[in-house]
């Protein structure tokens, strides 16, 4: 007889459900969420477990690493699968959440979600800071900007190092205004500081790695994509043609067919949002400011002048996530002619 296991992982506690082949709930508990207070329960109940699996989130890749390194077979299934899957539930717990990934392991109808290695993800840990840090001084900037305009006072356009001259520029000898504003000058101060130590550490790096090295030959890709690609892919084996890349990345179109009806619709935008960002940043880069030609920009170029550069744009950075893979997996840089 064969069992299988859902995990419905929380921060605190797991829900642990196992169900046999035909589906009969065995055993239910709830159990730390540690590797080894889920290992012990599960070896306790002395079954031979054919699948454990448990959804993607923020604690999965450390739990199914974990289990892993102590031999249990578990596996890491995609979100919208769960979702789909046990939206017919009426009453969502967590233990009947329990039950609907054990019932999912139990049928094989989910997708496996790749485990990124301990590499990889302290990289996406380097990107997503920045971009936090970046994000949060834009927003400080925005709300500095929005204060002002309320007494007419227009920031205009400035670089990021006159940002601040500008605005005390604008304040002047308005002291009562310029207590309100300076603290948040005071952080920016200091998030521009911290962003430029995380921007280095990014390009230290890309410096040291020979793939994002190889894959800023292509023009238009820059170190932030070459990096957010690769942690993106992690193991290019995973994907036995290029093309699967850009499907993998959500730069592909929807399809609808049903009866009389069959349509593309918008990218499907799933995976890495990350990497499709700055694959798409990069084809903008190359069909707008880079001024080498090639034959990608070429390509693009037909695309953008017989359709629009919004297609375009899309339709390069899924070229690009295929070219990429392939030099990634042949070793090669990127020939320009």
């Amino acid at each position: 007889m064969k069992y299988y296991v859902g995990l419905d992982v929380s921060v605190k506690e797991t829900a642990v459900c196992i169900v046999d082949m035909e589906g009969t709930i065995i055993a239910e508990k709830s159990v730390l969420s540690e590797p080894d207070a889920l290992a012990d329960y599960l070896a306790g109940q002395g079954m031979p477990l054919e699948k454990i699996g448990l959804e993607a989130g923020s604690l999965s890749p450390w739990l199914c690493r974990e289990l892993r390194d102590l031999g249990l077979p578990v596996i890491c299934i995609e979100t919208r699968h769960a979702k789909a899957a046990m939206e017919a539930q009426n009453v969502k717990t967590d233990k009947n959440d329990a039950r609907g990934l054990a019932h999912i392991m139990r049928t094989g109808w989910y997708k496996e979600v790749h485990i990124k290695s301990n590499e990889s993800q302290k990289a996406r840990v380097l990107l997503n800071n920045r971009r936090c840090v970046k994000g949060k001084m834009i927003d400080i900037e925005n709300q500095v900007r929005g204060t002002l305009r309320a007494f007419g006072l227009k920031v205009g356009v400035v670089t990021r190092k006159n940002y601040e001259q500008r605005i005390r520029e604008l304040i002047a000898d308005d002291l009562e205004l310029l207590s309100y504003v300076e603290p948040l000058l005071i952080i920016r101060t200091h998030m521009m500081e911290q962003l430029v130590k995380l921007e280095k550490a990014v390009l230290d790096m890309v410096k040291a790695d020979p793939v994002c090295e190889r894959f800023m030959s292509i023009p238009g890709v820059g170190a932030l994509t070459a990096l957010s690609f690769k942690t993106a892919i992690d193991r290019p084996e995973r994907f036995k043609k290029s093309k699967n890349v850009g499907v993998h990345l959500g730069l592909t179109p929807r399809k609808y067919a049903s009866g009389e009806m069959d349509y593309n619709g918008h990218i499907t935008k799933c995976g890495d949002d990350g990497a499709r960002f700055h694959l798409y940043i990069a084809a903008q880069t190359l069909l707008n400011t880079v001024q080498k030609w090639c034959p990608l920009k070429a390509w693009g170029t037909r695309i953008a002048k017989r359709s629009s550069k919004q297609k375009a744009y899309v339709a390069v950075a899924r070229k690009l996530s295929m070219i990429m893979h392939r030099m990634w997996v042949d070793g090669t840089y990127y020939a320009h002619a």
